[in-house]
């Protein structure tokens, strides 16, 4: 009997799965469980971006956005700040205490991604990329239904 066409998705769970496993080993004395590179992009922009723009930069509906921004606040690594030349647009700004976690989040992604990559050639990540970014321009089509993905640490 001839084996069926594996769903593209499956082994990519799986190194998701694996990566955020091996990700919150290392950031496990970080006070957050889940959007640690929220914050590099906010810092990455200048802490120039609203609700908006990272909804939109992350593919995420606009509740979402609010909830992962909320827990962020709650958490003392975010806060809003409304815009002075646009009262409608909530700028995100970073806290004392995400400028001092960044660092470590900037180390922890390296670390992993490191991990991840051991073994494979500066050429095979270079085309590893190429593919993943034309997998994603594949999909720049009209889907009608939107998935969204949060993860959070559990328990063994």
């Amino acid at each position: 009997m001839k084996k069926q066409e594996e769903p593209l998705i499956h082994p990519l769970i799986q190194i998701t799965k694996k990566y955020l496993g091996a990700f919150a080993d290392v950031t496990q004395h970080i006070p957050l469980e889940r959007y640690h590179y929220v914050l590099v992009l906010i810092l990455e922009n200048n802490q120039t971006l609203t609700q908006k723009d990272l909804a939109n930069y992350l593919l995420v509906d606009k509740s979402f956005m609010v909830n992962m921004i909320d827990y962020l606040t709650k958490n003392g690594f975010v806060f809003r700040e409304t815009d002075k030349e646009d009262r409608r647009k909530h700028l995100i700004k970073l806290t004392q205490k995400a400028f001092d976690y960044i660092p470590e989040i900037n180390k922890a992604i390296k670390e992993i991604n490191d991990l991840a990559l051991n073994g494979i050639s500066e050429t095979q990540r270079i085309i590893f990329t190429e593919v993943l970014e034309k997998i994603e321009q594949n999909f720049n089509i009209n889907i009608t239904h939107t998935i969204s993905f949060d993860y959070k640490k559990s328990e063994n």
